[in-house]
């Protein structure tokens, strides 16, 4: 039982993963889902804190809970609970991997949290680009776009792994 016992999907899975749940991190915390340019002011937002840059100077805050709309809000949970799905999967695929090799309900129950995070990370992003209407979105919200790939690729390893279609150790 061990890192040595597990497959080389199940491998390429875990390291998926820890990339998904950064990217999803980066993304859900910097105030850079989206920029509006006018003129002397350029206006930066994120989930939680908004920037504004004017002449060279810039200052950032918090996004006042009263004048956040409901489709925000849904932005903000759905982002929340992908990012809360990917880090339960993590966990349980380095405890399948490192400690539990032998406990397969380990990795299915990662495999179909992988994939409600997706879920939830798709349903973030696309309401977000819905709503906003712009033209220039930022690196938050590809950081979650990248999360949410990641994510469905190590879905699918981990399914293929699972019924030992591609194998190996």
């Amino acid at each position: 039982m061990g890192f040595r016992d597990t497959s080389i999907l199940c491998k390429i899975v875990l390291i998926l993963l820890s990339l998904c749940f950064c990217f999803d991190l980066i993304g859900f915390a910097i105030p850079y889902w989206s920029s509006v340019d006018a003129y002397v002011m350029k206006t930066n937002v994120g989930l939680w804190d908004q920037c504004i840059e004017t002449s060279g100077a810039k200052e950032c805050a918090k996004i006042s809970e009263s004048t956040v709309e409901d489709w925000f809000r849904a932005v903000r949970a759905f982002s929340t609970l992908s990012w809360v799905f990917f880090l339960v999967a993590l966990v349980l695929v380095i405890i399948f991997v490192f400690f539990k090799s032998d406990k397969k309900e380990l990795y299915v129950a990662a495999i179909c949290l992988s994939f409600v995070g997706a879920f939830c990370a798709m349903i973030a992003f696309a309401v977000f680009a819905g709503e906003m209407k712009l033209e220039e979105y930022n690196a938050g919200f590809a950081f979650t776009i990248v999360a949410f790939i990641l994510e469905l690729i190590a879905g699918v390893l981990g399914i293929l792994d699972c019924l030992e279609v591609v194998g190996g150790k």
